[in-house]
C-alpha cells in the first residue's frame, strides 16, 4: 500500500462517515487491506462490514458480500458501493450453505462477540482459559461456510495493550484453534503503549510515524508484523490467516 492508496482509502471513510475512521494511520486493517487487494474471481464475505470500507477494496473481479447487523451502515455501503452484495443478518447465524465461500473476514468483530458474552455474563471457563460461546458459534458459523481450501482473516485488538475488555492471547488462540487447526498467528505492532495518557509518548502511535519518515508506507506496515512464537506479547492487534 503506497501513501497514496492510503490517503485514498482514509478520505473514502471520512466521506461516508467521519466517526468510523479506525483511529489510526497504522491501523491493523491497513494492513489487512494490502494482503486481500491481492484475492481474484473469488466468492469472499466480510462479516460485520459495516460500512463496507474493507469489501468495497477487495477487486472488482471476487463476488463480494458484506454481511452486517446494522441495516442503517448497509444503507451506507449501498450508496456508495453499489456492486456489493448486502445482508442484513447475524454473525452467530450466516445464512448461507456450507463450503459456500473461498474466503471470509471478520476484522474487529470478535471483541463485540465477546463484549456481548460479558455483558450477559454468559462465560464458561476451561483449564483457567475463558469460553465466549457467542465467539464460539461465530467462528464455528464461519468455518461451515468457508472452502476447505478457504481461508478465514481475523483482525481484533490485544487486550495486553488496551487492557480492557478485548481477548487476551490465550482466549484468541483458543477459540481459533478449536475451528481452524491450521493457521498464521501474528502479533501487530509490538513497540510499548509507555504513556496512556500522552499520546505524543506512547511509541506504538510515535515510532511508525517516524520509520516512514525513512521509509515508505508499506515497509513500514509490514515491520509492524511479528509472527507469533507460543508466548503472550503486547501488541496493539492481533491478525489471524485461518484455514479450513
Amino acid at each position: 500500500m503506497n501513501d497514496s492508496e492510503f490517503k485514498r482509502i482514509k478520505e473514502k471513510i471520512f466521506k461516508i462517515d467521519h466517526t468510523r475512521y479506525w483511529g489510526d494511520d497504522y491501523d491493523v486493517r491497513f494492513y489487512l487491506v494490502s494482503i486481500i487487494k491481492e484475492l481474484k474471481k473469488k466468492r469472499i464475505i466480510d462479516i460485520g462490514g459495516g460500512i463496507g470500507i474493507i469489501s468495497s477494496e477487495l477487486d472488482k473481479s471476487n463476488d463480494r458480500i458484506n454481511l452486517d447487523s446494522s441495516f442503517e451502515d448497509l444503507k451506507k455501503c449501498k450508496k456508495n458501493n453499489t456492486e456489493i452484495q448486502l445482508i442484513c443478518g447475524s454473525m452467530m447465524h450466516l445464512p448461507f450453505k456450507e463450503k459456500s465461500f473461498d474466503h471470509a473476514i471478520c476484522a474487529h468483530i470478535l471483541e463485540v462477540a465477546k463484549s456481548i458474552d460479558l455483558k450477559n455474563d454468559n462465560i464458561m471457563k476451561e483449564n483457567s482459559i475463558k469460553r465466549y460461546p457467542t465467539i464460539e458459534k461465530s467462528l464455528s458459523e464461519m468455518s461451515r461456510i468457508i472452502k476447505k481450501s478457504g481461508s478465514l482473516y481475523v483482525t481484533t485488538p490485544n487486550n495486553a495493550y488496551y487492557n480492557s475488555n478485548k481477548l487476551e492471547y490465550n482466549e484468541l488462540k483458543k477459540h481459533i484453534e478449536q475451528f481452524f487447526q491450521k493457521n498464521e498467528f501474528c502479533f501487530f505492532n509490538t513497540f510499548p503503549h509507555t504513556s496512556k495518557k500522552y499520546r505524543k509518548f506512547n511509541l506504538a502511535n510515535v515510532m511508525p510515524k517516524i520509520l516512514f519518515k525513512i521509509r515508505n508506507r508499506q515497509k513500514v506496515i509490514n515491520s509492524l508484523v511479528s509472527k507469533d512464537k507460543g508466548v503472550k506479547r503486547k501488541s496493539v492487534s492481533f491478525f489471524v490467516r485461518a484455514f479450513n
